[in-house]
């Protein structure tokens, strides 16, 4: 079988703004009401990962406390260690060689899946599963796991965990429980983030940005571009200007990359568009003036139109196109709007 499970460290506690869903959980584990299959979804950043491998470890946990697993027991040593014989842990496989991660999660791991929930638990207590991203199982994948949702066998739990759970196959939704996490309360989140990026201003604005998800928020301080923003609007403001070339600006962003270009215009111009129609408040609301002034130079049909073109070419990016070549097309777009 190829290596599924989880390597160390291994996380045993889920996040302080979980604590009410739980509850929830365990109550169902202690009244012997769990399900077989929950599907677990959520925005994206929000920490579905962490509670699924803290519950996944309760399960597995030969001496648990209410609030978690010990973190001692022989079944969370081998969790620790990557090895729990009753535990998989399914996400889209990586080449060792290429170090390349495959798109989708294929057929012939959900096999080995089925293949695993055929079988007696070794440690003789629950077996868990838990798929991460779930909406990235391919169709072959996901038809193959219908039966074994159905009839997991005894003391079997599978967690489907995924941002995108409504894009998940119908067949594949109605056999699970599901359970959506919510946006944690922006105080929680900020009790969290804050210690994370050292001051509370700048947690405020990333957690801004990323729409009230904390875990995204702090990926976003560490994004390639997040830094590079007011250049960037710079380099906007100069072209409409006349004062900036389309291409030359272009050509000062291939370095960066246009994934990580692509996604600081979408996240800009997303400010700018709303501006346009009527906002009163912008997310970076540290680079206000910046995003006001270009606001002024382009009208909001414009705006609207370009953030399409722009989330069209982000669909683009890992196919055959080349990034240098869309950040000309993308730049030299700007020059050209009304």
């Amino acid at each position: 079988m190829s290596d599924h499970r989880v390597q160390s460290p291994y996380t045993f506690h889920p996040y302080a703004w979980q604590l009410g869903i739980w509850e929830r959980l365990t109550g169902l584990s202690a009244d012997s009401r769990l399900p077989h299959a929950i599907l677990m979804g959520g925005a994206a950043g929000i920490g579905k990962q962490r509670l699924a491998h803290a519950f996944a470890a309760y399960l597995l946990c030969q001496s648990p406390n209410p609030t978690s697993a010990c973190g001692a027991c022989k079944s969370c040593n081998l969790l620790s260690a990557g090895s729990h014989p009753d535990f998989i842990f399914l996400t889209p496989e990586t080449d060792p060689k290429t170090e390349k991660t495959a798109k989708f999660i294929k057929v012939d791991q959900v096999r080995e899946l089925v293949e695993f929930a055929a079988k007696s638990a070794q440690l003789g207590g629950y077996r868990v599963i838990c798929i991460e991203p779930a909406h990235l199982l391919n169709v072959q994948a996901a038809n193959a796991l219908l039966k074994t949702l159905e009839e997991p066998g005894r003391q079997t739990l599978i967690m489907l965990v995924s941002s995108q759970a409504l894009s998940l196959p119908a067949t594949i939704r109605s056999r699970c429980q599901q359970l959506i996490l919510p946006l944690p309360e922006e105080s929680d989140a900020l009790a969290w983030l804050t210690p994370q990026v050292g001051d509370p201003t700048s947690a405020r604005l990333l957690l801004g940005l990323a729409g009230g998800a904390p875990l995204a928020a702090l990926a976003l301080r560490d994004s390639l571009w997040f830094a590079e923003r007011e250049r960037l609007l710079k380099d906007l403001s100069g072209i409409r200007e006349g004062k900036v070339g389309a291409l030359a600006a272009a050509q000062r962003w291939h370095g960066l990359g246009a994934e990580a270009v692509l996604s600081g215009l979408s996240s800009l111009v997303e400010d700018m568009a709303r501006l346009s129609l009527g906002a009163k408040v912008v997310k970076h609301h540290d680079l206000a003036p910046i995003i006001q002034g270009l606001c002024r130079r382009v009208s909001a049909k414009s705006l609207l139109e370009f953030r399409r073109g722009l989330a069209e070419k982000q669909r683009f990016l890992g196919g055959n196109i080349q990034g240098p070549l869309l950040l000309d097309a993308v730049f030299s777009e700007w020059g050209r709007m009304a």
